[in-house]
């Protein structure tokens, strides 16, 4: 993948949330969420009197080390999240449970994952909070799992952790292991009517610059920026090119199979250039993508779809028999060590495939 320059960002104000949309879009590898009613929560707070005009934007290293940072975002079913606007005071409501947890007081609030509506959902807990946002997040992409956020593979916990209903129940968790807190993460939300608000991994600042991704947040909206500067006629490798990415095969899509529980589903195009078989696993993102049986790519590399015409992403919800498809892929924004493999690659997913041909 080609390096993509950005600038580095000092504030959030109401400019940058179509790019911030748009580059957590893309990052979320087709998964995510849904980030309309998260893009437009946010703008309606930078523009009107729900908080103020610009979130400041800090690099960890910028605090002082043991600065109190805490994560905020949202979890539950996607089709819950994208008709639900949340409640900007049920963010804070999750963090000020955590803050209350550990103690001291809360310098900045951190961006979970980049990729999808958790983007936004920490600047929107940061906005109400009245405190900056950092500039990075914990896994790079979007990702389903809190184990695979790199607190949790560095050995960091992810409790106190607090789950806030839209009716303000709150659950809140004081110590558990990675696999019990995604379970009560998963059933709070379930309870809480299939989604909730969330505040988790509370940790120092001078932890983030050894183990979070640094700059995410930026190099999101400068990946948004780019992407929507793009000409709409332009080809599919100048697209590609433009993002900093791949172009891994333009064709139709010819069989959609569905996951199925854990067990993950697959889609499979025939590339119109070469006439090759190109197969796509997926879980809530896409994992990897093989052509004629050969492994190209796979997480955490950034699979991305867009739409032929409309060059808009496509999640993997919204795959459709026959529809035409460009696949490209965005190299990970955060250097995984090789021992994350099994965490975030294809076998944290049941997939065991071959090494990536360069």
């Amino acid at each position: 993948m080609n390096e993509m320059s950005y600038d580095v960002l000092r504030m959030i104000t109401a400019e940058h949330v179509d790019a911030l949309a748009s580059g957590a879009t893309l990052l979320g590898s087709g998964g995510g969420g849904d980030v309309t009613l998260g893009s437009m929560l946010l703008r309606r707070m930078l523009l009107e009197d729900e908080g103020a005009a610009a979130v400041p934007v800090v690099g960890a290293e910028e605090l002082a080390a043991d600065a109190l940072v805490v994560h905020a975002g949202v979890c539950g079913a996607p089709d819950v999240l994208a008709e639900r606007l949340v409640d900007p005071d049920d963010c804070a409501q999750a963090v000020e449970a955590v803050v209350a947890q550990i103690g001291g007081r809360l310098a900045a609030v951190g961006v979970i994952e980049i990729g999808g509506l958790n983007a936004l959902m920490g600047v929107v807990a940061a906005a109400r909070l009245g405190v900056p946002v950092i500039d990075g997040d914990l896994m790079g992409r979007a990702f389903p799992r809190l184990d695979q956020a790199t607190l949790t593979i560095a050995g960091h916990h992810i409790a106190p952790m607090a789950v806030v209903g839209p009716l303000g129940d709150t659950v809140v968790v004081t110590r558990s292991s990675a696999a019990a807190a995604q379970a009560l993460m998963v059933s709070s939300a379930a309870a809480f009517g299939g989604a909730a608000t969330l505040a988790m991994f509370p940790a120092a600042a001078g932890t983030l610059v050894d183990h979070g991704v640094r700059r995410s947040l930026s190099a999101c909206v400068g990946l948004g920026r780019v992407f929507l500067s793009v000409d709409g006629d332009a080809p599919a490798d100048v697209v590609a090119e433009r993002i900093g990415g791949r172009l891994l095969c333009e064709g139709r899509v010819d069989q959609v199979r569905p996951r199925s529980g854990r067990e993950p589903g697959s889609i499979t195009l025939i590339d119109r250039r070469s006439g090759s078989v190109v197969r796509v696993d997926h879980m809530e993102e896409y994992l990897a993508v093989t052509i004629d049986g050969r492994t190209i790519v796979r997480a955490p590399e950034v699979i991305v779809a867009l739409d032929h015409r409309a060059r808009c992403p496509i999640r993997t919800d919204e795959i459709r028999f026959g529809q035409s498809v460009v696949l490209a892929t965005l190299s990970a924004l955060h250097p995984w060590p090789p021992e994350a493999v099994e965490a975030v690659g294809p076998v944290a997913f049941g997939l065991h495939l071959d090494e990536p041909v360069p």
